[in-house]
This record gives structure tokens, C-alpha cells and sequence, in this order.
């Protein structure tokens, strides 16, 4: 639009010009000194413009000569600024596939570059990044002696290779140091999280596992197999560190109910009788066993209730037959009956149990504890033959 505007204007000149020139043609005198010079009009205005047109090539000519060493000067910073961005992409490129050499000779390219500039900062970090995986640990702390330089916004990457490395070293207080100057810039970051979560879990730390674990999840940077691991190590953490009765309920408050019903019962019951809670052990199996069948609860129920009243072992034995009529071919439920029976010196009555836990699934366990009853019923040769039996298992379990 504007190239139109500009020709209607020179197109509207020229036919005034034309009009002027046919309407008035007149002479141009010119004195010089004593001599009287007379020029046509129309002559005089061709020259003039003809002067005007040469006066302005030749000024953009000598401009052009004078500007010509600026200019080689520029181009040859525009040309080493487009090969310093194409050495920078392929150090990138060579770097996530995983040709770190590569990487870093390209990287390095950029940092010799004097018209590098802005790419040095990448450059530098991804030069580092390449010799450290490569193990190259020299050149990776020459690189990063040189980040060290830079505005301390662009050293976070610096601090998080500097983590990673130490913790790999299990130099922690290097690896704390390292993660609190990087959380300084952006405590947010999902790989700074992993690396706090890393160190926590070397530190056996677990309430900051939970809470690390509980932010990745929610970022989506841990997958719940991933956080169910974790989250079941910090609270078993938890359970390991309780003292006392009081500590454990805490403990079991923090605890999700799924997982203290689940994969953390039998957990929650051994604490119980370490800590000397008999009662709330053999309550705690009494009231989880029906749930989830975890035959890890079984050998709580026994040791505990061997320190409760005969009434309060009469009772758990009690409930353990219960559980067997609705679960009568469970092996392991026998075997403990039977052992529970032993305890008791019920020796017909443990061998039942025990005769029949092995019908379903013949286990040494079961054949050594139906040894040890046939020695009290004195039946020493048949029991010696279960123990024969067991060692005849074993030096074949051995030969395979």
C-alpha cells in the first residue's frame, strides 16, 4: 500500500513538473565575475538533479569504504554465532543420545568460541554432565570451576550434578551441602526432590521420605508401585524407631489403614511383642487375621500368648480353630495349631494337626516340630524317621 501511495505521489510530481516546464520556459543566468552565463531552464534543473543524484552515489560509496571494515567485522561474528548455536545443538543432541564424547567435544567447540556468548552457560553444563557420565572426573570439575563463575540463577544444574555425584560417593554432608544450595534456587524441582528423597532414604529419614514421596507422587514423577515401596520403608522406618506403647500409637495413627491392615500387619504385630505388648499382640492378630490370612501373623499369636494366663492361651487356640474351619486345608495354619498344641503338651492333639499340615503341604518345619512331639508321646524311632526324612530333603534339595 505504501509503494502505491509513493507512486501516485512521483507519478502527480512529474505531470506537475511536466505542465510547469510546457507553461514556463524561461533562462537561468549565472554571473561569474565579469562573464554572464545564461542556461536554459529546463537544462539547468536536468543538471542539477543529475548533480544531486551523482553527489549521493558517490557519499554512498565512500560511506560504503568507510563502513566496509564494520561490516567484514560483523559478518564474521554472525558466522562464528551461527556455528557456536549449531556445535551447541549437536552437543545436545549427542548428549541425550547418549554419545557423551561427543557431547562434550561439541560443547567444547562453544566454549571456544569467542562469539559463543549466551550458549556458554548450556555449554558449560552440558560439557559437565558429559564427563561425569563418562567419569572423567578432572574435566568435570574444571567445568564446573568455570559454572562456579556465572550468576549464582544459572548454577543450580552445578549443584545438582555436584548431589548426584556425592551422593553416589555416600559423601553426604558434601550431598546436604549441595541440595541446600540448589533447593536455595528452586526448591520446587522435581529432580532436586528425587535427590532430597534419595538422601532421606540413605539417612533413613522416613518422615522426609513421606513427605518427598507424597510431592513426587502428586507431580506425577513417581508411579504408585514406586511410591508404595517407599511409603511402606519410611512407615516400617517409623515402626522400628517407636520405643514404647505411646510411640506405636503415634506411629500407627500415622499409618494409612489399608497398609496397616495389609502389607504392614504382621509388622505392627512383631513390634507389639517386642515392645512386651503380649495383649495387644494377640488382640492385633485376632483382629487382622480374618482380614488379609497373613500367615506372618501366626508365629506372633504363638510366642505372645505363651506370656498370657492359660485362660487368655486357651483362647487364642481357640480362635486359631476357628479360622481352620474356614480355611481347613491351609498348611501353615495347621502347622501352628500344632505347634500351639505342643506348647500345651497336647501331644494327640498336636500330631493331628501337624500329620495334616504335612498332607497338605510336606514342609521340614512341619516334620521337625511332629519330631519333637513323637519324642514326647515316645515314639522315638518314628521320630527319628521324620527327621531322616527332612535330612533325606535336604541332600537332594542340595544335589539339584
Amino acid at each position: 500500500m505504501r509503494g502505491l501511495i509513493w507512486i501516485i505521489v512521483l507519478f502527480a510530481v512529474a505531470v506537475g513538473l511536466a505542465i510547469g516546464a510546457t507553461l514556463y520556459n524561461g533562462n537561468v543566468y549565472i554571473v561569474v565575475e565579469q562573464t554572464l552565463v545564461r542556461v536554459n531552464l529546463h537544462l539547468f534543473i536536468g543538471l542539477l538533479l543529475l548533480t544531486v543524484v551523482a553527489l549521493y552515489l558517490l557519499l554512498r560509496l565512500v560511506l560504503g569504504t568507510l563502513h566496509l571494515p564494520g561490516r567484514m567485522r560483523h559478518y564474521g561474528e554472525t558466522r562464528q554465532e551461527r556455528k557456536s548455536a549449531q556445535a551447541l545443538n549437536r552437543a545436545g543432541l549427542a548428549y541425550f543420545e547418549g554419545r557423551f564424547q561427543a557431547a562434550e567435544q561439541e560443547a567444547s567447540k562453544v566454549l571456544g568460541n569467542k562469539q559463543g556468548g549466551h550458549n556458554k552457560a548450556l555449554a558449560l553444563m552440558l560439557a559437565a554432565h558429559s564427563a561425569d557420565q563418562m567419569d572423567n572426573l578432572p574435566r568435570r570439575d574444571q567445568y564446573l570451576h568455570d559454572i562456579a563463575a556465572l550468576p549464582e540463577k544459572k548454577q543450580l544444574s552445578r549443584h545438582l550434578l555436584l548431589a548426584e555425584s556425592a551422593l553416589a560417593r555416600r559423601d553426604y554432608p558434601a550431598a546436604e551441602q549441595a541440595l541446600a544450595a540448589a533447593a536455595a534456587i528452586n526448591p520446587t524441582l522435581t529432580r532436586l526432590v528425587k535427590l532430597q528423597l534419595r538422601y532421606a532414604f540413605d539417612q533413613n529419614n522416613a518422615l522426609i521420605v513421606l513427605d518427598k514421596t507424597a510431592k513426587l507422587q502428586k507431580a506425577g514423577a513417581l508411579n504408585d508401585t514406586e511410591a508404595a515401596q517407599y511409603s511402606q520403608w519410611a512407615y516400617r522406618e517409623l515402626l522400628n524407631q517407636a520405643g514404647d506403647a505411646h510411640a506405636l500409637k503415634a506411629c500407627l495413627k500415622r499409618i494409612p489403614a489399608d497398609m496397616r491392615e495389609g502389607a504392614l500387619s504382621a509388622a505392627i504385630a512383631e513390634k507389639y511383642a517386642r515392645l512386651g505388648l503380649y495383649p495387644q499382640a494377640v488382640k492385633w492378630v485376632k483382629q487382622q487375621y480374618p482380614k488379609n490370612h497373613d500367615t506372618a501373623l501366626l508365629p506372633v499369636l504363638i510366642h505372645s500368648s505363651q506370656y498370657l494366663s492359660d485362660k487368655e492361651q486357651q483362647k487364642a487356640m481357640d480362635w486359631a480353630e476357628e479360622w481352620l474351619k474356614a480355611r481347613p486345608q491351609d498348611a501353615q495354619l495347621l502347622l501352628h495349631l500344632g505347634q500351639m498344641a505342643f506348647d500345651k503338651q497336647l501331644w494327640g492333639k498336636a500330631q493331628g494337626y501337624l500329620e495334616a499340615s504335612i498332607g497338605v503341604e510336606d514342609t521340614p518345619q512341619a516334620r521337625l516340630v511332629l519330631a519333637r512331639v513323637l519324642d514326647e508321646a515316645g515314639q522315638s524311632a518314628e521320630a527319628e524317621r521324620q527327621r531322616a526324612h527332612v535330612l533325606a530333603a535336604i541332600s537332594s534339595d542340595d544335589d539339584i
